[in-house]
């Protein structure tokens, strides 16, 4: 996945424009995917390590996994931008085929 400082800032921008707090804590979903589930496997041990949560580990259409983990965090666009390109290296370092991004959500 590409990962763009300056399109980051702009999304928090919007984000806090649409009343979103993002000085605090946001559930951050972050997407891998790859044919092999268990390399997806090995991500998610890495991942649970550091406190992500197992949300999903699905066959999508293509026959291809997509594993979906998340954490409550405190993010801001540069942490973000290095939380991507960590990912990226995480998924070359499993030689998973994608890091296919994030998303985010607003905690309960």
């Amino acid at each position: 996945m590409h990962s763009d400082l300056n399109s980051l800032i702009a999304v928090f921008e919007k984000m806090k424009a649409n009343g979103w707090n993002t000085e605090d804590y946001l559930k951050w979903g972050f997407f891998f995917v790859d044919a092999d589930k268990h390399k997806l496997e090995s991500v998610y041990e890495e991942l649970r390590s550091r406190n992500y949560t197992l949300v999903n580990l699905r066959l999508l259409k293509d026959q291809k996994w997509q594993l979906q983990a998340s954490k409550k965090d405190k993010l801001t666009p540069q942490k973000l931008h290095q939380r991507n390109l960590a990912f990226n290296e995480l998924a070359a370092y499993f030689e998973v085929e994608l890091y296919d991004g994030w998303d985010v959500g607003k905690i309960d």
